[in-house]
């Protein structure tokens, strides 16, 4: 069924109170300025028109319902482990805070906390400045969209394919990714025809560094392959964090294939981290075909949001 929020309920909150398992719902043109959370499994959020989902939140500021927010708390969008299958399309999701222009401590305010097995974002803008984006559990997959940030942008544990999106930097000395991959799960974050850039006077920009790769069972994986990088990646590419000298190859799996920069040139990682790696083209194929399994492309029917329908 088909729920259009601002007629069948004024905000998103009580539209996914009334929903059902696999029921869309439709966002039409607006501002919702409220925090969300899904915890059903097989919800669609299609936006009809410019939506922008906002709330200003971050770790150790006050909430409104007493204590504080934590870094995940803080997020705006969540997507709860149980809400399988969770589909986004055309929809701008934000963290307002630090991105208001006001003079405030830069601390984590994540715009999205998604932990469900199969979730999928289509031409979504995900906006933050630290921690923007966290991806925990399962399999998941964005594709076409627009991400943001600063300090770690990008960060968690799950296995994500990232598919002709555009990664976009916006302080100097940002790092794009932060993952900390299972030893046992054969990829983390993959960034496939993806553009990365950054805004003007940003430099020293970091592929990723490990999180909590310290720790036991953690081995940080991440890859770009056949990627743009319009903008000037520090030369080392990635940063050890926590690890001591020497673990680095032993917690990590930081790859990379057939890069160029911005004019169509083969990237220059002559001077890349040691620990890093090149991939083969057979290692990069196998990789991709793991991945791979990750993606689901929307249906050219369910993905025509413009004709809506009621029906039960």
């Amino acid at each position: 069924m088909n729920i259009i929020v601002r007629k069948d309920h004024k905000t998103i909150m009580p539209a996914l109170e009334a929903a059902r398992p696999g029921d869309t719902l439709i966002l039409p043109s607006g501002i919702y300025r409220e925090k969300v959370y899904v915890d059903k499994p097989d919800i669609s959020f299609i936006g009809d028109g410019h939506v922008m989902i906002t709330y200003d939140a971050a770790s150790g500021e006050l909430a409104p319902g007493g204590g504080s927010y934590d870094t995940f708390s803080s997020a705006t969008l969540t997507i709860k482990e149980s809400a399988k299958n969770f589909k986004a399309d055309n929809i701008t999701i934000e963290n307002s805070y630090n991105r208001l222009g006001l003079d405030r401590k830069v601390t984590q305010a994540v715009a999205v906390s998604c932990g469900a097995d199969g979730a999928a974002f289509y031409d979504c803008n995900i906006l933050g400045w630290q921690d923007t984006l966290y991806l925990s559990g399962g399999r998941q997959f964005f594709l076409d969209c627009y991400i943001e940030g600063s300090v770690d942008f990008i960060f968690g544990d799950a296995q994500v394919l990232f598919e002709d999106c555009d990664i976009n930097c916006v302080r100097e000395r940002s790092y794009i990714s932060a993952a900390n991959t299972s030893e046992c799960d054969p990829a983390g974050f993959v960034f496939y025809h993806c553009y990365i850039s950054a805004c003007e006077g940003c430099g020293e920009i970091y592929l990723g560094r490990p999180w909590r790769a310290e720790r036991e069972g953690i081995n940080s994986a991440t890859a770009f392959i056949e990627c743009t990088y319009n903008c000037d990646i520090a030369p080392a590419g990635w940063l050890p964090w926590h690890l001591k000298p020497g673990e680095e190859a032993l917690n990590t799996r930081y790859f990379e294939y057939k890069n160029t920069n911005g004019h169509g040139e083969p990237a220059d990682t002559s001077g890349r981290a040691e620990w890093s790696r090149q991939l083969t083209r057979a290692e990069a194929e196998e990789l991709m075909s793991y991945i791979g399994k990750c993606a689901k492309y929307p249906d050219e029917d369910a993905h025509e949001h413009h004709e809506h329908n009621n029906d039960a």
